[in-house]
């Protein structure tokens, strides 16, 4: 009898760079120090400014941006004291995930008009280093640069092309093995 291969472990969320990333996005350079005091955790905003050092007013911010986009949610308790409030936050690690992919969605579809664009409209721009020009402002202005005056040439948009279908396959991958 053999030994079963182990199966590959997950990566640690804390440690998936994507994760970091859309933590970054959504709640700054500090957000991703939050979520990740959070991971595993279920901890009030006071003890999240303990682990992290971060100012109190700043962590709050945080995790009302982190709950407006639903990568936190929290569980409120009544302090028998004083009779305020307590709120104890957590990571909403699944729907951090859906987050990240609705934002991929939305990204493709805008990279997918882009590459529509730019492949169905003929630009033209001059020397100068001056704003390309779509055919139609380019015949207004008798192929003239509308900010310089100088001659428009045929602007060409293939490099732009190119990089747009890498973006949107990549992304298409992405999202297909997600």
């Amino acid at each position: 009898m053999g030994k079963k291969p182990k199966a590959e472990p997950k990566p640690k969320l804390k440690e998936d760079p994507v994760f970091r990333e859309m933590l970054t996005r959504i709640a700054g350079e500090h957000g991703y120090e939050v979520a990740s005091a959070l991971v595993d955790n279920e901890l009030t905003d006071d003890e999240v400014t303990k682990r992290t050092g971060i100012r109190i007013n700043l962590v709050r911010r945080i995790l009302y941006d982190l709950y407006d986009s639903r990568v936190v949610g929290y569980r409120r308790a009544r302090d028998e004291k004083s009779g305020w409030y307590i709120y104890y936050w957590r990571i909403e690690p699944e729907r951090a995930k859906e987050f990240l992919l609705n934002n991929k969605r939305v990204l493709l579809q805008k990279l997918q008009q882009r590459l529509e664009e730019e492949r169905n409209t003929m630009h033209f721009n001059c020397e100068n280093s001056c704003p390309k020009v779509t055919f139609d402002v380019a015949v207004e202005n008798d192929f003239k640069c509308p900010k310089c005056g100088d001659r428009l040439e045929r602007y060409d948009n293939s490099s732009i092309i190119a990089a747009l279908e890498h973006q949107v396959e990549s992304l298409r991958q992405h999202l297909a093995g997600s």
